[in-house]
């Protein structure tokens, strides 16, 4: 058997080079990284930039879409509050109409019974006796049912 015995500078030495050996493989595969890391940072830049214009896009869409919906909402209050207006004014003027006509009876009704009294009490007491033999008679009715 041969015996390799090694002298400690010979052990020093392959150290040495073991040593540089790993050290340039680290600068390699560090350089490597960073190479790569950086193709991986280029690569994501467009798919970052459209993400930004798409999101922009999507604010933009939303606001127009609410700025949208607020000038509806604003013309459909426009409009109903036209219309009640409208109807109020409708209604003001059947009322007035219906007060000037019931004046206009009012004042025709006093000038008959002025005119001619006997025959407006004629005319109140039938109809007075009218009404009471309905009303009788609607009392006959409930009690035979």
């Amino acid at each position: 058997m041969s015996e390799d015995f090694k002298t400690p500078s010979q052990i020093a030495d392959e150290a040495r080079k073991t040593g540089h050996n790993a050290a340039d493989a680290a600068g390699q595969l560090a350089g490597e990284a960073k190479a790569n890391a950086a193709n991986t940072v280029q690569a994501l830049r467009p798919a970052l930039d459209d993400a930004k214009a798409t999101g922009r896009d999507a604010l933009n869409t939303a606001k127009a879409l609410a700025s949208d919906a607020k000038a509806v909402a604003g013309d459909a209050w426009n409009t109903a509050r036209g219309y009640a207006k409208s109807a109020s004014g409708v209604a003001g003027e059947k009322l007035g109409d219906f007060k000037a006509k019931a004046s206009d009876f009012q004042e025709t009704a006093a000038r008959r019974i002025a005119d001619e009294p006997l025959k407006a009490v004629a005319i109140g007491a039938a109809a007075g006796a009218l009404l009471a033999a309905l009303l009788m008679r609607r009392g006959r009715n409930r009690r035979d049912d």
